[in-house]
């Protein structure tokens, strides 16, 4: 029999809860696999190529930056040395690159300069990220503060919001005080779950009245993998399966106390919204499987990446059975309290999709999947398996080839693209939206590949000590999307009905054509005659005594010409353009050896 609490308070309470987690399951449907199991629209109608429409009002555009990447001033102001201060300067890092963030961006003295790029963009939010070792170069947030440091990111708050440009903060993208590593070996020890909750209480009654939404971590994935798995960033660590499984327990756990301490004393009179940004990949399945074979099987390549960190956060509090199943006695475990405290554990998902996930979700496609830049289909994944949150789309972009400068046209293909996707999952999918924050504002530090790629709007010439922005063309477009709010109809456009002039020439391009100088069909080689499945056995059997003539090899170009003709004609094209393959018919590369073969 059920014992309900006498006192009439607990018996409200008991009740509330019931109905909230009540309410919390009926949402919460898990059936994210079902999304690859569903038929894929076809015919493809206009709407799906590309959506003529504009997005919510009230849709929170913006741009992002992290500390490391793009503040520079590494040892200014009395800043502590990071992991990745002491990773850049140290010899683990030279089979990458030997560049530093010693300066960067300069966004720490450069910021009023970082505002302006973001008028001119008109977003309505800004996301940037604090530095742990800036605010306390010794780690402990039970110390006296950097006062600099404190100066510095209240006068960048203060500014944004008298631009009515919204600050969404977030509390550690990847710069640890190296003390910390030092001591404790960095998020290998659980240790720094605690020193983490004292950063972030202090973060929270420092600066929170002035922002309304936090985000504690960005992409623990690539920390506990690439950081203290592979070796690839800072602090270097190669320690296998095992060690990132464990980084990755005390990321969760450390997130989930910022939480919970956000929760109980500072939400009530700062009213704001709190998450962790989660990256991932997307793949699709290989065509030749069982619908729900294949669906198992990309469900569980997800799983790997994102859902290892969302399920506990956004789910049941514990971590998705096929990584529990995976990795065995090397999974840690949650205790049942640990898993009341982690569970719902944020006010909304925050998403990043980069490059970053796209290439480390190459290693875990398997029988034929593929991954593939489908952001429509992740936001809709996310809305089925963890009943349809409120996403902030907290980085989304790729890319930039350095020796473009400041003119991308495959940027800005990239960027119509993703918000067109995204466009489409709140409009057809009922995925709920509520912004996008392209990255990078500006051009930065890109981690293990320095200065070499960029992914910012605004280009920045590393070579010039005055580091001015300069909007890229990438800049340009993203304001006209901000400002339209979208990708409005253009009712006004009158659509053109003519013909081409009568001696227009239409013709078929190639490049060059194959030439084959020995046979490739039996025709010409095999002289027998077959009769086919004679046993029953589906096999040809050579006919005795019953030969035919082959046919010279010499035909062979000519077959494939005449086939290759017959394809031409039927477009009632009246030009073939192709090409000569200059190596086959001069070897030499010059007249003094000649392929007469090819020519013919």
């Amino acid at each position: 029999m059920l014992n309900l609490p006498s006192h009439p308070t607990r018996l409200l309470v008991s009740l509330l809860l019931s109905v909230f987690l009540w309410n919390w399951a009926a949402c919460s449907s898990g059936d994210g696999r079902s999304i690859w199991e569903r038929p894929k629209s076809s015919p493809i109608t206009k709407d799906q190529l590309f959506l003529q429409d504009t997005f919510p009002p009230g849709f929170l555009w913006g741009s992002g930056t992290s500390a490391f990447q793009t503040e520079g001033a590494w040892n200014q102001d009395g800043k502590g040395i990071s992991i990745w201060d002491h990773f850049t300067h140290s010899s683990v890092s030279d089979r990458f690159q030997r560049e530093t963030a010693d300066v960067a961006s300069d966004s720490y003295n450069c910021w009023e300069e970082d505002v302006e790029a973001l008028g001119y963009l008109a977003v309505r939010s800004y996301s940037f990220s604090l530095s742990w070792p800036r605010l306390f170069p010794d780690g402990s947030a039970t110390g006296e503060p950097n006062a600099a440091a404190v100066d510095h990111y209240s006068r960048l708050i203060e500014k944004l919001l008298e631009k009515k440009i919204e600050p969404i903060v977030t509390l550690y993208h990847w710069d640890l005080p190296q003390v910390f590593q030092d001591q404790y070996g960095g998020w290998k020890n659980d240790t720094l779950v605690e020193h983490f909750e004292q950063y972030a209480a202090f973060c929270f009654h420092t600066f929170g009245s002035r922002v309304k939404y936090w985000l504690t971590m960005h992409n623990p994935y690539l920390v506990a993998v690439q950081g203290y798995g592979k070796g690839m960033h800072a602090p270097g660590e190669i320690g296998g399966l095992y060690s990132s499984l464990t980084v990755a327990h005390n990321l969760i756990r450390a997130h989930a106390k910022a939480w919970q301490t956000y929760n109980t004393h500072f939400r009530p009179t700062q009213k704001g919204k709190l998450s962790i940004v989660l990256g991932s990949h997307w793949v699709e399945p290989h065509r030749g499987q069982s619908k729900a074979a294949t669906a198992a099987l990309c469900q569980q390549s997800i799983e790997a990446v994102l859902g290892w960190f969302a399920e506990p956060i956004f789910g049941d509090g514990d971590y998705p059975v096929s990584l529990k199943t995976k990795h065995a006695a090397l999974m840690p475990t949650f205790t049942a309290e640990e898993k009341l405290w982690v569970q719902r554990t944020a006010d909304f998902f925050a998403l990043s999709f980069g490059p970053d996930n796209i290439r480390l979700g190459q290693s875990l496609v398997q029988n034929g999947q593929r991954i593939t830049p489908d952001l429509r289909s992740l936001l809709g994944w996310i809305k089925l398996e963890y009943g349809n949150p409120r996403i902030l789309v907290a980085e989304g972009g790729w890319f930039s080839d350095a020796s473009v400068g400041r003119e991308d046209t495959v940027a800005i293909y990239l960027m119509k693209s993703f918000i067109n996707q995204v466009l489409k999952a709140i409009k057809f999918d009922g995925v709920q939206v509520f912004g996008y924050s392209a990255w990078s504002l500006v051009d930065g530090f890109e981690w293990n590949y320095g200065y070499g790629i960029r992914r910012g709007l605004f280009y920045i010439d590393f070579n010039q000590p005055n580091r001015t922005r300069i909007p890229k063309t990438t800049a340009q477009y993203y304001k006209q999307i901000v400002t339209d709010n979208g990708f409005p109809s253009n009712e006004t456009s009158i659509e053109v009905k003519a013909h081409f002039p009568c001696k227009f020439h239409w013709g078929v391009a190639d490049s060059t054509l194959q030439v084959r100088f020995h046979p490739f069909s039996p025709q010409f080689s095999d002289s027998h005659v077959y009769s086919w499945n004679l046993t029953g056995d589906g096999s040809l059997r050579p006919i005795p005594g019953v030969k035919l003539n082959t046919r010279p090899a010499q035909c062979t170009d000519y077959l494939a010409i005449r086939s290759h003709l017959r394809l031409f004609a039927s477009t009632g094209a009246s030009h073939y353009r192709f090409a000569l393959n200059w190596s086959l018919i001069l070897p030499e590369g010059s007249r003094s050896s000649v392929n007469t073969e090819a020519l013919r």
